[in-house]
């Protein structure tokens, strides 16, 4: 099911002129706002988390938007984005899309032209590669061609390494060339890439041991200067933190190891205070 023509009508409805912002003052009351059908951006070819297979949606990401649904009465509408579009589906004040929730690191470059409300979900950087590949420590990537993600917190990192980065519009892609030679490992965040190598029939993929890098920690994105939906959202996650993240990740992620996945409820993110326009 693809989902590409779905995004170019609902962002190519807008000129995108401005950082994202929308006035405060005149921000929607957020129970209105999310109410009937609500476009959500997410990655819809990462296993374990966004994916719709044999005719129904499954994942991590998919179980916390369907729980949101329940508990604040819309019904979710998935449109698929690139990790590089999840940003500028938001930046654009007209866009449809009202929530992105897809591995949506938070950090304080993409909090000057959108919102995060979060953590739900903690982690740090990885590398994946095939079973018959030499790389068996972070020393072995040297002058090794690595691929993620266009648009992610790992390309950047990447860039800044004595690697020969190579980016792709996705970690689908980015898999393709690894099986095909064109690349020497995959490098995203390690529950990810757990996700892959669970869901890899061909039983050719592996965790290179040893590697964490940074820490990565995802929330869920919104339109810049929304206080009153981050604060409605915020609520929410304490909720699902506190009594559903745990059956959410055993469903969905089994084969994942569960240390330090889990943010605590009672220290999620202060939501941003408007920024005048």
């Amino acid at each position: 099911m693809r989902f590409r023509p779905l995004l170019a009508a609902v962002l190519a409805a807008t000129l995108m002129t401005t950082a994202g912002c929308q006035d405060s003052e005149l921000e929607p009351d957020p129970a209105e706002y999310l109410s009937g059908e609500v476009l959500i951006g997410i990655n819809t070819d990462l296993p374990g988390w966004s994916e719709y297979a044999n005719g129904v949606w499954q994942g991590f990401d998919i179980s916390l938007s369907n729980w949101l649904g329940e508990e604040l009465g819309f019904r979710p509408r998935y449109v698929n984005l690139t990790t590089n579009e999840r940003l500028t589906a938001l930046q654009d004040a007209d866009s449809e899309v009202k929530l992105v929730i897809s591995n949506f690191s938070i950090n304080d470059k993409r909090r000057e032209t959108i919102d995060q409300v979060g953590p739900y979900f903690a982690d740090s950087q990885g590398l994946l590669t095939l079973t018959t590949s030499k790389i068996m420590k972070v020393e072995d990537i040297e002058r090794k061609t690595i691929c993620t993600a266009l648009g992610s917190t790992t390309e950047v990192r990447l860039f800044g390494m004595t690697i020969n980065p190579l980016s792709e519009n996705t970690l689908q892609r980015c898999l393709q060339r690894l099986r095909a030679g064109e690349a020497d490992a995959v490098s995203s965040d390690r529950a990810i890439l757990e996700g892959f190598i669970s869901h890899d029939t061909a039983r050719d993929l592996r965790l290179v041991p040893g590697i964490r890098v940074g820490s990565e920690r995802y929330g869920i994105g919104i339109h810049n200067n929304s206080p009153k939906l981050c604060d409605y959202l915020s609520k929410k996650l304490v909720k699902f933190i506190n009594e559903e993240w745990d059956q959410t990740f055993t469903n969905n992620l089994p084969n994942v190891i569960p240390t330090d996945r889990k943010p605590n409820s009672a220290a999620l993110d202060p939501c941003e205070k408007p920024v005048p326009s």
